[in-house]
């Protein structure tokens, strides 16, 4: 037979919240329990009524196998705690002895029914709903000890209620708000039994702090002492570990996230897995082959969208229920979340940074010397037309490694964008964990350091026998060395100025502060770029092609306009930027009649052709018109 899941904290949640209990109206949720179970053991064939008198028929566990059970359960424990509550508001006005004795009875029935399902439903439910009713009965059993004043009882029950609640939701219960929710009626409750008993540190500390401490210190260790209240505490302890236990053969499951130097506690034991697994597979992979790196990459999407789906989840049960658990909750998984999008910007940017060098080595473009950069220049690597045959394998040039730079400029923005989306989600203490804000610092300051690069790249491409665009690529090195050298060096040294390194302790997932630049690398493509600059200035004067004046003195040249370099050469890709000399033709446009105006006393008339003009006009009505306007001969 299989085992019957149910989501008790959910249902019993929304039926309070659907039926009543929103505006404290406990007779109108009393009536409903008592329709709906009803109709509930009516479809469970258990209906105690009939034409020949009442049969009394109760759930056990020989005919306990479905849902229905599980709700008629559920529902008889609703129904008289309902009625107690709405017997506690009157006693409240009243203060009769009698009916505070109903409420306890009240009470009794509820924790009996609730104590039932907690019996049985280990023999027909999964591991996780019979931890689930043990909770909801100890919440039940917690409010009954405290109406009747047994204090230590009422803090043991409500102690282990928060324990179960809390090991689910790090088992990954999807609706485990809601069971916090439940939980913080009883904090007055806790807080009130922990200042009769005198537990140390109760007046200042939180309800949940105290549920936590009070099990730690009195109820671990105490089988005999809390037995006697609890008579299942020995079986709910060891379902308690046995669902805390790994299900792997080697894998540790963890709740937690280290990243940045901080840590992200989340609830989902199925996200802690993949998070282990897709760190195994990224530290296996490193040097390896692009197979294990595609697994890697594979599993950090994974990761990506199951913490997706979970912070979907949590945003449904927040629709139900507004806790602070539930908002620590909703931001670890958007920092999980945004994990997964550094890491998988991280790896495609090194694959690509790993490609454009590969080609440039290949290419021979490394030198930093004047006479062997051009050699180089002149040479058939440097996005050379294709020769055609098919024997000869076309080898990419410098429009592949331009292309490859601009793809990572694009992941460098992606990533921006992706931390200011994410950043919004998280709390602040999250952000000051893992340092968000830095990490959109180091993008900015590596898509500087890869625009000068890009820029460099370009330029020898425009410089190549290919293009011999020597203006335009003077032009671009110009920019790298006037520009954008500068404003790297300067977003490099804010980083070198931070006090840690946020990625060191990560183990096996990619630095993104590798990513960003240091002072000596950008140093050296300033080198290249003023080597390259020399070079190209004597090409640029050596030319035959019409030079002009700023070419002897690139620090004064003007704005760049576009051209057509692009379309010259099908293996140079759009994204090159299209230059342009500056000498323009001028168009002849048509003037208005203001601007006539102005010139026309500049302007030397033929007086000869317009008084003839004016004499074929003179007898007829326009041309009397015209002369009193403009005047006769």
């Amino acid at each position: 037979m299989a085992l019957v899941s149910f989501d008790i904290f959910e249902y019993v949640h929304d039926s309070r919240q659907a039926h009543g209990l929103r505006a404290q109206d406990y007779t109108r949720y009393r009536r409903f329990c008592a329709h709906h179970l009803r109709t509930v053991r009516k479809a469970a064939k258990l209906t105690q009524g009939s034409a020949a008198g009442f049969s009394k028929l109760n759930v056990t566990s020989e005919n306990a196998n479905s849902t229905l059970h599980v709700e008629v359960q559920l529902l008889q424990a609703e129904r008289a705690w309902a009625y107690a509550m709405d017997l506690r508001e009157l006693h409240s006005r009243t203060e009769e002895p009698r009916q505070r004795q109903h409420v306890v009875q009240r009470l009794k029935a509820a924790v009996n029914a609730a104590h039932t399902l907690a019996a049985i439903a280990p023999g027909f439910c999964d591991a996780r709903t019979a931890l689930a009713a043990a909770a909801y009965w100890l919440q039940l059993q917690s409010q009954l000890r405290f109406e009747l004043q047994q204090w230590e009882a009422a803090l043991d029950s409500a102690a282990l209620a928060r324990v179960i609640t809390d090991r689910l939701a790090q088992a990954g219960s999807s609706h485990f708000a809601l069971a916090h929710a439940m939980l913080e009626a009883l904090d007055p409750i806790v807080r009130l039994a922990a200042y009769q008993m005198r537990v140390s540190g109760a007046q200042h500390a939180a309800p949940a702090a105290i549920a936590v401490q009070w099990y730690n210190s009195s109820m671990r260790g105490a089988d005999d002492r809390v037995s006697a209240a609890i008579p299942e505490y020995a079986d709910i302890s060891a379902a308690l570990d046995k669902l805390s236990a790994p299900t792997g053969e080697s894998v540790a499951f963890a709740n937690e996230l280290h990243w940045r130097g901080g840590t992200v506690s989340f609830a989902s034991q199925e996200l802690a897995a993949q998070v282990d697994r897709a760190q195994a597979l990224l530290k296996a992979a490193s040097g390896d082959s692009s197979d294990s790196m595609d697994a890697a990459v594979a599993a950090y999407r994974k990761i990506g969208k199951t913490a997706r789906r979970c912070h979907t989840e949590s945003v449904v049960a927040a629709q139900k229920s507004q806790t602070a658990a539930l908002d620590a909750l909703l931001s670890a998984y958007a920092a999980v979340q945004l994990y997964s999008v550094c890491v998988l910007s991280a790896i495609g940017v090194t694959q690509l940074v790993n490609e454009a060098q590969s080609i440039v080595h290949a290419c021979g473009a490394t030198s930093n010397s004047a006479d062997a950069l051009l050699v180089w220049l002149a040479g058939p690597w440097a996005g050379g037309p294709w020769t055609g045959d098919k024997n000869v394998p076309r080898q990419p040039g410098l429009a592949q490694v331009v292309v490859c730079y601009d793809k990572v400029r694009q992941r460098l923005a992606a990533l921006q964008h992706s931390v200011t989306e994410m950043e919004a989600k998280l709390l602040p203490m999250v952000r000051r964990e893992i340092r968000t804000q830095q990490i959109a610092d180091e993008a900015v300051a590596a898509e500087a350091y890869y625009t000068c690069l890009r820029n460099y790249y370009s330029a020898l491409l425009h410089a190549s026998p290919a293009c011999t665009q020597y203006v335009d690529s003077l032009a671009l090195l110009d920019m790298v060395v006037a520009e954008n050298v500068p404003h790297a060096t300067a977003l490099a040294d804010q980083l070198t100025k931070r006090d840690v390194s946020p990625e060191a302790a990560d183990a096996g997932a990619p630095c993104l502060c590798n990513l960003a630049p240091s002072p000596d690398k950008i140093a050296q493509v300033a080198v290249a770029a003023e080597t390259a600059l020399s070079v190209v200035r004597g090409l640029c004067v050596g030319a035959s092609e019409n030079t002009k004046a700023w070419v002897h003195s690139p620090i004064s040249r003007l704005s760049l306009v576009a051209n057509t370099l692009a379309s010259k050469s099908a293996s140079v890709p759009q994204r090159v930027p299209n230059l342009v000399d500056f000498a323009a033709d001028f168009a002849v446009v048509p003037i208005k009649p203001l601007f006539y105006d102005l010139a026309a006393p500049a302007i030397d008339f033929d007086m000869s052709a317009i008084n003839a003009q004016a004499d074929k006009q003179g007898a007829s009505k326009l041309g009397s018109i015209i002369g009193s306007l403009w005047g006769s001969r």
